[in-house]
């Protein structure tokens, strides 16, 4: 298409697409006619939705149906259905809503259909079973749901373990306000259980009040004191210790529940290096232990410096485990530490061709150039061809183009669910040779293929980067690493905290670095975001020595929240202190965008290796040394 034509399509679609008049007109003549210059724009059915979508209550079913039939598996699809089944609902036409209904459209729409099948139907007894599951959530549910609610409880299947069971639920997920509606429906003798599940989330020592549990309906009072036991661990162990003690002799905790406190208490001490971690360590570490215990035991003993201790930790762990690359590392680490070099080069060697942190980790000790094996995808041109002439690719692509990137992921998502394998491959390199950077890191771990490194760590934005990193001496790798592990270059990415854009920078650091107030919008201009970012880092490496691990931690949790996570004597070698950073998250955020930046750093052809200084460096609470 030429791009004189395209641009003035482009202008047209945009401008009927505001345009909600031509739409709501009867002339179904004058919307044709307005739509014959788009009859080969890839937008066009999205302007179809909208002249249906403002003409629902006076089409036929079967115009609606036939393009439900026609964009099937689509956004389009979906999008109408639901406005389609929201339409009948309104006019409370059951038999069409039935034969329209779909699973999965959300639980709004799964509640009117089920009200219509109970309306309709003969044996009610087999879709007032299907609200159990609706019901048991630990979210509010819509108003839609409650004529259905109504006839359950009226069947009788509002039971007291499904009132309490939904407690459970609504008190873990902090729904609080909820609880006052759930214990309503309860007997005034079980009243207190609710009580008991709102005092414990809002205070976990709840369960040091002895008193307050009388074991009157103890299979109902065990699930809230195992709850309020696992939450004081991590606030206070030596509380949760006691009091476990306690309620030991009082009621029998099942198998699982006795792994989960023991697991709690145990990581809640190792974090805190306190000595009774040992003892609490050696009890949750048992073979179904979760994985993490495995790791803190491990991390203590490396932060204790016993090496002995930290292999057979190791020795412990199932088999499966062992073979993972932080086990492999530590192991050689610690062969090295007892004087078993050869062992320990062996394994060191091994590791050093493999491309993560502690391959690169492994090149660095061993004084060698680590291993990037970059190795291009290779598709057909034929199959990138055809892929590309594809309804749902011409969609998404245009919906990139202009800058509408929510409804270009919806196209690609949908598009994704039908693609085999090898048309996964085309779409990621199309989406690749577009620039749509964070679609085509998605792409290559959906498909599997991770050695396709020059595309999986794109050089996005890197003028901008490079500028803005000189300008305020931040190494450009850095700044790099830390947008493709915060954003994948999604310019318009928001965070459930809220953070924004490329960087992901929450609007108060924005506005504290810059000394003025920055607009939330601002924050999804790609250059103005990795600007502020990189200001950002020059702020962190000023704070704290320009020690790459410490910045990159600070970046992730803050940092003073990072010094908190220093040595409170002595030195420590800066790759255990790393394995002993208490947040998981920071944690493997620190070990992503370490190895992210050395392969920016050979990307932008620098000759530096951050992992020779990482594989030496020592941290200290008031240093941070070579040796």
């Amino acid at each position: 298409m030429p791009d004189e034509r395209l641009a003035a399509q482009r202008e047209q679609f945009l401008s009927l697409e505001k345009d909600n008049q031509i739409w709501r007109q009867p002339d179904t003549k004058r919307i044709e006619d307005a739509l014959k210059p788009l009859k080969d724009y890839p937008l066009l059915p999205y302007l179809r939705l909208q002249a249906l979508s403002e003409r629902l209550k006076s089409l036929p079913v079967s115009e609606v149906d036939s393009f439900l039939t026609r964009y099937a598996g689509t956004p389009l699809e979906t999008t109408l259905r639901k406005r389609w089944l929201s339409e009948l609902a309104n006019q409370s036409l059951a038999e069409p809503y039935i034969e329209a209904y779909q699973p999965h459209l959300g639980t709004r729409y799964t509640c009117d259909y089920l009200n219509f099948q109970l309306s309709v139907t003969d044996n009610p007894a087999f879709w007032l079973e299907q609200v159990n599951d609706i019901w048991l959530s630990g979210q509010s549910r819509p108003d839609e749901c409650d004529p259905v609610f109504k006839l359950w409880q009226r069947a009788g299947l509002m039971t007291i373990d499904r009132v309490i069971g939904r407690a459970e639920l609504v008190a873990k997920a902090g729904n609080t306000r909820m609880l006052s509606y759930l214990q309503r429906r309860l007997p005034p003798t079980h009243h207190y259980i609710i009580t008991l599940w709102r005092q414990i989330k809002r205070n976990p020592t709840t369960v040091t009040r002895y008193a307050d549990f009388p074991l009157k309906y103890a299979q109902y009072e065990i699930p809230v004191i195992y709850f309020g036991l696992t939450r004081l661990a991590w606030q206070n162990p030596d509380k949760a210790i006691r009091a476990f003690t306690n309620w030991q002799k009082k009621i029998d905790f099942s198998e699982g529940q006795l792994q989960q406190i023991h697991r709690a208490i145990a990581i809640s001490l190792a974090i805190d290096n306190d000595e009774k971690a040992m003892e609490w360590l050696a009890k949750a570490n048992v073979p179904a232990a979760e994985a993490d215990v495995r790791h803190w035991h491990l991390a203590y003993m490396l932060r204790q410096q016993d090496w002995q201790g930290a292999l057979e930790v190791i020795d412990s762990a199932p088999e499966r485990e062992q073979l993972d690359e932080a086990f492999r590392y530590w192991r050689a680490r610690g062969l090295g530490e007892l004087d078993a070099d050869a062992m320990q080069n062996q394994l060191l060697s091994e590791l050093s061709g493999e491309r993560h942190y502690y391959g690169f980790l492994a090149s660095a000790r061993l004084a060698k150039q680590p291993a990037l094996t970059n190795q291009p995808l290779q598709v057909s041109d034929a199959l990138l061809a055809k892929v590309g002439l594809y309804p749902s690719v011409k969609r998404a692509r245009e919906w990139f183009e202009l800058g509408r990137f929510v409804e270009a992921r919806r196209e690609w998502y949908y598009l994704n669910k039908k693609l085999n394998s090898e048309e996964k491959q085309a779409a990621t390199l199309l989406a690749s040779n577009w620039g749509w950077h964070d679609q085509a890191i998605f792409g290559f771990a959906r498909t599997g293929h991770f050695d396709d490194v020059e595309r999986r760590f794109p050089l996005a934005f890197a003028e901008q980067f490079q500028q803005q990193a000189t300008q305020h001496q931040v190494d450009p790798a850095m700044a790099m690493a830390i947008a493709r592990r915060e954003s994948s270059f999604m310019v318009d990415a928001v965070s459930p905290a809220g953070a924004r854009g490329l960087m992901q920078l929450m609007p108060g650091t924005v506005n504290f670095i810059t000394s003025s107030r920055v607009s939330r919008k601002t924050l999804f201009e790609p250059d103005k975001n990795l600007a502020f970012g990189i200001q950002y880092l020059k702020y962190l490496n000023d704070k704290l020595g320009e020690n790459p691990v410490l910045v990159t931690a600070s970046y992730n949790a803050g940092w003073k929240r990072v010094q908190e996570w220093l040595p409170d004597e002595g030195e420590q070698p800066l790759d255990v202190w790393i394995e002993n950073i208490p947040y998981r998250e920071t944690r493997h955020y620190v070990k992503a965008v370490m190895a992210y930046r050395y392969i920016y750093q050979k990307q932008l052809g620098q000759d530096a290796n951050v992992f020779d200084t990482l594989s030496r460096m020592k941290v200290s609470a008031d240093s941070l040394t070579l040796p």
